[in-house]
């Protein structure tokens, strides 16, 4: 007869099944602590403003994905000193807040500017204090980059000064004008008479140029918003030439010096702009190239203006024959406040207005010599629209 042994059962004591249900429990507590963790990190990736967290000893315990792309932040970071990882630097930053919000214990704010590539850039950063029961302290620092904002304020309050200078010396040369004019018909003497137009002429150079410059300033504040054909403004431009809105420009003033010719491709080219704005640019374009032809052109030149899409790329050239800007010039059409003591030069903004206007519908223009001509090339892609 076999014997069966009987399978001894050991007993759990209430003492050990406590410890297990606080095992299972610290398990789920760290398992929910890293989901957390995981969620707040996604959450920090996914704002558009830099996060940094750091403790007494400037030691960096979180750095979101916002800042490690803005400073080019590789590899491993945590545990390093924020001013080595941030600003390549052995000693902490001068006059840096993170130690007084520590002491302090109360949050501040502050604008930081900051060279990251070459390009100055201005940022709010707000600095506050965190602390843990065990004693372990430190600062979460957010920054927000307002280098827009400022600029657009900036802008806000030239335009401001702008449209002050144009009313003084409008107010200025209308009756001086007037006077110039007045005396010129009481002095018939042909010796005087050149003179007298010269002056005027003067006056005339004097508040086309402070318009110009206020466009300008007017022009780099203003937004691209809605739905427009590009082509279908450059189609209508030979009427716009004649048009009020060129009056206002001024543009008057130089048609009939130069023959214009135009060779528009019928197409479409819808972007993200302004239909006011576009206008006003190409205008400026027309005007600039007579200006330029003044400047630049011993004898009558003429003007070509051609616009054409081919392969997703919207082609806007004004051809100046017979014109050749000297090689210096080319740049400081685009910036004609930088070399204002420079000779020759273009002293005028048309073609800075020009700029801008087809920078802000994602454009880009080169002016260029080819052949005994000075081109105007304004190139538009998809690929380059904001």
């Amino acid at each position: 007869m076999s014997q069966v042994k009987a399978r001894k059962i050991k007993k759990i004591s209430p003492h050990e099944k406590s410890l297990a249900k606080l095992r299972v429990r610290a398990r789920e507590k760290d398992r929910r602590l890293k989901e957390l963790g995981a969620i707040l990190g996604a959450a920090f990736d996914a704002l558009y403003e830099g996060i940094l967290v750091i403790d007494d000893e400037m030691n960096i315990l979180v750095l979101n994905r916002y800042m490690r792309e803005l400073f080019r932040i590789p590899g491993e970071y945590e545990g390093k000193k924020c001013y080595e990882v941030i600003q390549g630097s052995l000693i902490p930053c001068r006059g840096i807040s993170c130690k007084r919000v520590m002491f302090k214990g109360e949050g501040e704010e502050e604008e930081l500017v900051l060279l990251i590539g070459g390009e100055k850039r201005v940022f709010e950063v707000r600095t506050y204090p965190w602390g843990l029961d065990r004693g372990t302290r430190g600062v979460i620092r957010t920054f927000t980059d307002i280098t827009h904002r400022r600029a657009v304020e900036e802008l806000k309050v030239l335009e401001g000064v702008s449209r002050y200078m144009a009313h003084t010396v409008r107010n200025a040369v209308m009756p001086l004008g007037g006077y110039l004019r007045i005396i010129s018909k009481e002095c018939m003497d042909e010796e005087g008479n050149p003179y007298f137009r010269m002056m005027e002429e003067a006056l005339e150079n004097l508040e086309e140029a402070v318009d110009e410059y206020t466009d300008f300033i007017r022009v780099k504040g203003e937004h691209v918003y809605e739905s427009l054909d590009l082509m279908e403004v450059i189609r209508i431009l030979p009427d716009l030439v004649w048009s009020e809105e060129a009056k206002k420009l001024n543009l008057s003033r130089y048609l009939g010096s130069l023959g214009i010719s135009f060779h528009v491709v019928p197409s479409t080219f819808v972007v993200k702009g302004n239909k006011t704005l576009f206008t006003k640019g190409l205008l400026y374009m027309v005007k600039g190239a007579h200006q330029t032809c003044r400047d630049f052109c011993p004898l009558k030149g003429d003007l070509g203006i051609e616009a054409q899409v081919k392969d997703g790329v919207m082609e806007l050239v004004a051809k100046l024959r017979g014109v050749e800007v000297p090689e210096g010039v080319l740049v400081t059409m685009f910036q004609p406040w930088a070399h204002a003591q420079q000779e020759p030069a273009f002293h005028h903004w048309s073609v800075a207005v020009f700029h801008e206007v087809v920078k802000k519908h994602g454009g880009r223009l080169v002016v260029r010599r080819e052949e005994g001509s000075t081109l105007f090339h304004a190139s538009f892609s998809k690929e380059d629209i904001p």
